[in-house]
């Protein structure tokens, strides 16, 4: 009977133990607080993100639900955020070093060419100019851009750069909790928040620890951004340079959950430990907090990286930099342009446009299923300038031109927003996507004259977030004054219905809608053809509103290439304060044969620069915002 013991005995405690931590794995949600307290829950419920589509300047088209699955559990992604601009703003022209190198090519090598004016180490310059210009930490309008981008994206939290230093840009997040927590309460599910802290147990990271501490989390100031993992507030900092033995900061210790932030980029998977992460990794990248029953813990993504054959080098070092096309192994993705296969690779022309580094790490990443993905990086742009650097000259060690620079927020140059498109794609497949609860509703004819009761019954409704485009009156770089008052009709929901011969909107704004005399009004524009076969402008077949409207009437437009259209059809509205209603006929579309009809759009007011779709991130309004559409 012993002989029985001593071997059941350790299989029951073996199969104990098993089980445990399957539990645990399994109920990982609620028993470490990872799931639902880590997302801000948007009080009104109706924004969904998750259900618009797009089709970006390259041609790319957003996977579906179909394509990708639904919600999964347990996956978040990190966005690497810098609020700082603000301080190396005061007093300093802005640089842009693509501008200058393009007129001055010899001056790369030149510390000493008169291109460069600043006059010493470290001197930052924009590696090219931000879609929202040369902008301040402390401009509100950009602060709720981003709000709404990064939370239209699927990010969960983003993590500011407090690395350099014992400084943690208090004035730039101030002005960043007010703003994402006015966006909360108008319907903007914003991204939540953390800090990242020097890279090792200094001085530095101690006295950053305290101001943190005591600035925000003791007093648990704007709780509800705070990002949770364990059960605690995330910061990527090295708890050694606390002593547990003081009272304040074995306090501290006890707070927060800490994830040490891993510098190297080339860090060897056993190495990795269950309380550190990365924030940028070399291809293939390594896998932390790794354990034998939890899988991996975190993986990072990067656009690029300023490294070559294994070291660190600066970006304008002229080696195999690892750009934005570099790839590994003969690397090369495909995606489907109307009935085409688009294949890139390296050898593509302008294949910095493609992503093909971050792809590839995307792709690793998704592969390996991490729970925890940081992405690198949103907003740095600028990086200083020395006179060596890792065996360079002139030395642009972080950023450096279109190729050489690792943002992802859209640019004022060749890029576009090429790669925040690539972004939302990328999280969507590690994510996955909530399916799209908004039903057609057809079959509904619609007295546009008659009584608004009438759209009771036509279910789906497609709803934006109001006051997304703020008036802009803000000071940046020295010599540098930003303006915009171009909000005018904003968008706060959308019904869309059809019968046999026509096909209504019924668009309602915050206030009420404004003349049709005035310029760019009110235009609705959408995208027909799924194969892109179609002549278009950036993916839109058709343009109700690009002409003015009379008092009662609008005009139907279609592309004949890019922005130039010709009249298809003409189409009935009505004014009711806040609410307009349209009616246009199904011909207008060539919709006029389909038994069932498909398409996507989007509304926009007072757009400044007709043609320019990225006009439509800046001025007036639209719904949805970018390049998204509504999915009817």
């Amino acid at each position: 009977m012993k002989k029985y013991f001593k071997i059941i005995i350790p299989i029951v405690c073996v199969v104990f133990v098993i089980t445990a931590v399957t539990l645990l794995v399994v109920y990982k949600k609620d028993i470490w607080g990872n799931g639902i307290d880590n997302v801000n829950t948007n009080i009104y419920g109706e924004v969904k993100p998750d259900t618009w589509t797009a089709v970006d300047g390259l041609g790319r088209t957003l996977p579906t639900y179909e394509e990708v699955g639904g919600k999964k559990q347990e996956k978040f992604v990190g966005m690497f955020y810098w609020t700082w601009h603000y301080h190396h703003a005061q007093n300093r022209p802005a640089r842009n070093a693509s501008e200058l190198l393009l007129l001055n090519p010899e001056a790369v090598r030149d510390f000493d060419h008169p291109i460069w004016t600043d006059g010493g180490d470290g001197v930052p310059y924009y590696w090219n100019e931000p879609l929202f210009g040369y902008y301040s930490n402390l401009d509100e309008y950009v602060v709720r851009k981003h709000a709404e981008m990064i939370a239209d994206a699927g990010v969960d939290v983003i993590i500011f750069d407090c690395t350099n230093g014992s400084e943690t840009w208090n004035n730039g997040y101030e002005t960043l909790f007010k703003v994402f927590s006015e966006a909360t309460e108008e319907g903007v599910n914003v991204p939540q928040i953390a800090f990242m802290l020097p890279f090792s147990d200094s001085e530095d990271a101690n006295i950053s620890l305290h101001n943190l501490y005591n600035n925000i989390y003791s007093k648990s100031r704007y709780k509800d951004l705070w990002f949770i993992w364990d059960n605690k507030p995330l910061i990527m900092a090295h708890k050694g340079s606390l002593d547990s033995s003081k009272v304040d900061e074995k306090e501290i210790l006890d707070f927060f959950a800490f994830r040490e932030n891993e510098p190297a980029y080339f860090t060897d998977d056993k190495f990795m430990s269950e309380e550190k992460w990365g924030w940028c990794s070399d291809y293939p990248q390594a896998k932390f907090g790794k354990t034998l029953f939890d899988g991996i813990e975190q993986m990072c993504v990067s656009v690029a990286q300023n490294a070559a054959d294994g070291e660190l080098v600066a970006m304008n070092s002229g080696k195999n930099v690892q750009g934005r096309s570099f790839t590994k192994d003969g690397y090369s993705y495909s995606y489907k342009k109307g009935d085409e296969i688009i294949t890139v690779d390296s050898s593509t022309e302008n294949s910095l446009l493609y992503g093909l580094n971050f792809q590839q790490q995307w792709d690793y990443a998704i592969e390996c299923d991490p729970e925890f993905i940081f992405v690198t990086g949103w907003n740095e742009w600028l990086a200083g300038r020395w006179s060596e650097w890792q065996g360079t000259e002139n030395a642009f060690p972080d950023q450096f031109s279109d190729e050489y620079s690792r943002d992802i927020e859209p640019a004022n140059s060749i890029l576009k927003d090429h790669y925040y498109y690539q972004l939302v794609s990328n999280i969507r497949r590690f994510k996955g996507m909530d399916e799209n609860s908004i039903k057609k509703t057809g079959g509904t004819t619609i007295d546009i004259l008659g009584n608004d009761s009438q759209w009771d019954s036509v279910a789906n409704e497609y709803k934006h977030y109001v006051n997304s485009t703020r008036k802009r009156n803000a000071d940046s770089w020295e010599g540098t004054h930003y303006e915009n008052n171009t909000m005018r009709n904003d968008f706060k929901n959308v019904k869309v219905t059809y019968d046999d011969t026509k096909i209504y909107f019924r668009i309602e704004t915050v206030d009420n809608v404004t003349s049709y005399k005035d310029n760019a009004w009110m235009r609705v524009f959408i995208d027909t053809d799924g194969s892109g076969k179609l002549p278009s402008w950036e993916g839109f077949e058709y343009v109700i509103n690009r002409e003015n409207a009379t008092e009662n009437e609008v005009i139907v437009e279609k592309s004949t290439g890019d922005w130039n259209f010709e009249k298809t059809g003409v189409g009935k509205y009505r004014l009711d304060k806040n609410i307009m209603y349209i009616e246009i006929p199904r011909s207008a579309l060539d919709l006029d044969t389909e038994e069932e009809i498909n398409f996507n759009f989007k509304l926009s007011d007072n757009m400044q620069v007709d043609g320019d779709i990225l006009d439509f991130y800046k001025n007036g309004d639209v719904a949805p915002g970018g390049r998204f559409m509504f999915v009817f």
